[in-house]
Formats: structure tokens, sequence, C-alpha cells
């Protein structure tokens, strides 16, 4: 049984105990005691009449015992990490009876598997922030208070394919913190010194391949690079309205069987691979940083990336940096982009004050104050549909364009087919083990550059990794 199987029966095993013991409530209950020592003091003191200021002491004490801390869990570090603390300190300036104390947990994965490990030691916290893909497990777990169940919830203030994203059948369960789509970065400078046209917003393949040519036919070192991840591949896959699991992405039923390394899976993958095979692209494996540095440095004149990281693109490097939209196959029509980042979920404490608490300050994060700052000051788009007008972000984008590119991207991504049924591969995959399912195509670009194998090949054999993954973790719910 794989280890992801493994920590999933172990949450919902472990869940199962909590909510019958009552999960993280003993904690409130805990501090009662010690506001209601001094009144089992008083029956001594309390003959006179006079001595009714005794009596007072406990309401004297309400204000700190009735404060709420709300613990909350992130995976935002550096110059990110900076804004969610700043976030968090704007709201417990402006909230007496709650207050929130913020961890930075590490990356999306290790926030994710310290929320499993804490549902088996009992310190989960009240909100987590859960990447994309961990979706259908934190809807699994049981242990979720849904943004849908709160009166003052209004889902029509949400992007829809945010909104959609994160919704089950009953509506929005997490709610959309930090969301992105991965963009083409590129050196103004070096194109037009060169004389060569950027690529447009609808590039097929070929057009990428035909722009590299001329680019290194022009000295450029290298024309493109990324980092061997997942979410690039993932991304361009719905772009090229390819799907990554059955039964429409996981949508309509449980995802049972990998379909990535079928039709649009394989043109996706060639591509990728192929542009390091050929020396396209640097060979520097499943990296960010690397990348990133290769393309400030000049040696690279384009860059896939995260709209997160436009501010530090720009300010990193010493030419004009210009974003477009990413590529889709040859074989296709371009279809858009998948919700990318990150939402704050509710974990259920047992008691409804803690619960109203926590759904304040998810709801805080969700304003469009907090959202403007969070917008530029990281390059995550603004989750609501009411921001274009919005003053601020206006005179922002004006001296700022790049980071419109990927709002406008959403925006015009294809959510549904010309019959009007729903686009799923733009809807993106959901499916359990999901997070364990990325690596293997990590492992794919391996499996070609290094072992040789075919794009094919190494698909294929992704594919049956995923499939016994699925197998395991949906048995758990037949």
């Amino acid at each position: 049984m794989k280890s992801a199987s493994k920590l999933l029966v172990l949450l919902l095993i472990i869940s199962m105990f909590l909510v019958a013991c009552g999960g993280g409530t003993e904690e409130p209950a805990a501090e009662e005691p010690a506001v209601e020592e001094p009144a089992a003091e008083e029956p001594a003191a309390e003959e006179p009449a006079a001595e009714e200021p005794a009596a007072e002491e406990p309401a004297a004490e309400e204000p700190a015992a009735e404060v709420i801390t709300i613990e909350f869990w992130h995976a935002m570090g550096g110059e990110l990490g900076d804004v969610v603390n700043e976030l968090v300190a704007r709201f417990n300036e402006s909230h007496d009876n709650i207050q929130v104390n913020a961890t930075y947990q590490g990356s999306y994965d290790d926030t994710y598997n310290a929320l499993l490990a804490s549902f088996d030691a009992g310190t989960e916290p009240n909100i987590t922030q859960n990447f994309d893909l961990a979706a259908q497990t934190m809807f699994d777990t049981g242990r979720l208070v849904p943004a849908y169940s709160f009166d003052d919830f209004d889902p029509n203030v949400f992007v829809p394919a945010v909104r959609d994203y994160y919704s089950d059948e009953n509506g929005m369960v997490g709610m959309a913190f930090n969301s992105s789509t991965p963009i083409l970065y590129y050196n103004a400078d070096m194109f037009a010194e060169l004389g060569i046209d950027p690529p447009g917003l609808d590039s097929t393949f070929s057009d990428i391949l035909a722009t590299c040519d001329e680019l290194q036919a022009g000295g450029v070192e290298y024309c493109i690079t990324f980092g061997q991840v997942g979410w690039y591949f993932e991304q361009i896959l719905a772009n090229s309205g390819g799907l990554y699991f059955n039964n429409n992405n996981g949508r309509t039923a449980r995802a049972t069987e990998a379909v990535f390394n079928q039709g649009q899976g394989v043109e996706v993958f060639t591509f990728l691979s192929g542009l390091i095979a050929d020396g396209y692209a640097p060979n520097l494996g499943k990296t960010w940083t690397d990348t990133d540095a290769a393309f400030q440095a000049g040696q690279a004149a384009m860059i896939f990336d995260s709209t997160s990281g436009a501010l530090g693109m720009q300010e990193g490097a010493d030419f004009e940096v210009k974003t477009t939209y990413i590529p889709h196959s040859d074989s296709s029509d371009r279809n858009g982009v998948i919700i990318g980042g990150a939402a704050l979920w509710l974990i259920d404490s047992g008691d409804d004050a803690v619960n109203q608490a926590a759904w304040e300050v998810m709801n805080f994060l969700a304003q469009p104050e907090q959202q403007v700052t969070w917008h530029t000051g990281t390059g995550y788009f603004p989750v609501r549909n009411d921001m274009d007008d919005n003053p601020d972000l206006q005179a922002f984008w004006a001296e700022n364009p790049n980071f419109r590119t990927a709002i406008d991207q959403l925006a015009s991504t294809n959510t549904t087919m010309a019959d009007g049924s729903p686009n799923y591969a733009v809807l993106g995959g959901k499916a359990g083990p999901f997070p364990a399912i990325r690596q293997f195509i990590v492992d794919a670009y391996s499996r070609v550059l290094d072992d040789g194998l075919s794009p094919q090949e190494a698909l294929d054999e992704a594919a049956e990794k995923a499939n016994q993954e699925l197998a395991d973790y949906n048995a758990f719910f037949e």
C-alpha cells in the first residue's frame, strides 16, 4: 500500500476518533477553571454585602477569557509570508475578541502533511492553507466547516472559476485565498534587440519552437527555461483541452483512472521534455529558483512561471520583463487555464464560537482592501469578481501590466463547451491522491531525459502508478 494511502487511512481513523471525543473542544474548556478559581474562594468572603466587588472579579476577567485565538497554518514563506503577516496584523489590530496566530509550515506539501499529522496528534489548526491538489482529500476528511454554511457567505462575489474549483455539490467549501495561474515571462529587451516578435496570446507549440529557433540563431544561449514540476504539464494539458483523469477529470464521479497518457497528454509531454532534450531549455531538474536565476541572468529569453512571482521577477531583472499566455498544442484550440494556488479551509473545532471566529478571519481576508494588498504585494490575483473597477488596482495595473496578464488569461478561459456543457479540462483534475500522482509526472521527465524512455513510455509508466494510487485511495470509499 502506498504511503499516501496509509496517511489517508490514519487520517480517517483519527478523524473519527477525534470527532467522537470532541476534537479540539477541550482547549476552551480547559481555560474555564483558571477563570473560575477566584469564584471558588469567594464564599469565605461573601458574607458582607460589601463584598459584591469580589463577585465582580470574574466579570472583570471575562474580556481576557473571551478572546479567541485562531491558529492559522500557511505555506507562504519569504516576501509572501511578509504579506500574510501584514494582513494578520491588520486583522488583530481591528479585533479585540479574536486574535490570529499565523504559523509558516513550509511548502505546500509540508503544510499538507503537517495537517494530516496534526489530526493524529490532536493539534490541528483552526484554519489551514492547503493547495489546489489537496481539495478532494480535504473534502474527504469530514473535518471541515464549509464556507457556504455561514449566513454572511456570498458566493457571487467570487470569480466563478475559483469558486467552482473549491466547491462540492452544495457550494464553496474552501475559501479561495491565493489563486494563481502560470504565464510566460519574456525578456522584452532581448526580443527588441534581435528584432524578434514575442509569442502571442494564442501561441501553439510550433509557434514557440519557431521563436526558439530565431532566438538561438541570434545568439541566445537558451530559448526558455522552466522547472520539471507537474504544474506546467497540468496547465498546458488543460489549455490544449486534454483531461488528466477519467470521469470528466473526477468531476462527475471519483477518478478511477489517469488518462494523461492519451491524446493531448502525449503531445504536451513530448513538447515539454523535447524543449530540454533538444537544447532549447537547460536541464535544471525540479527547481523553481534555478530557473528564475537563469532567466534573470539573461541566460534564457523566456520562462514558464507562476503569476505569484510577478513582483520578484520584475524586481530581480535588470531588463524589461513582459508577459503573455501559456501555449497550447498544435492539434487543439486554446482552452484556458486551471486555478492554481491554494484555499483556506476551516477545520471544525467542535465549538461554534471558535468556528465563527475562524470564519471571521477567512471572510476578512477575502474583503476588497485585503485583496488589493495581497495582489499588489504578491502577484496572486484577486479572487473577487468585483475588483476590476477598484481605483487602486486600476492605477497599479497601469504601472504594472504584468500583474494583469493572469487575470485576463483566466477571464478568457473557455469554461463551457460550444454545446453549453462544462469544459472539464479547465476545471482541473480532482482526486484524493493527486499530490502523490503529480510526483509521477516529475519522475517522468528523468525517465525521458536520463533513462531514454519515449514520452509515451514515461507517461504510461506514470499512469500505471497513478492508477494504483487511485485504486488504493478509492477502496476506502466503497
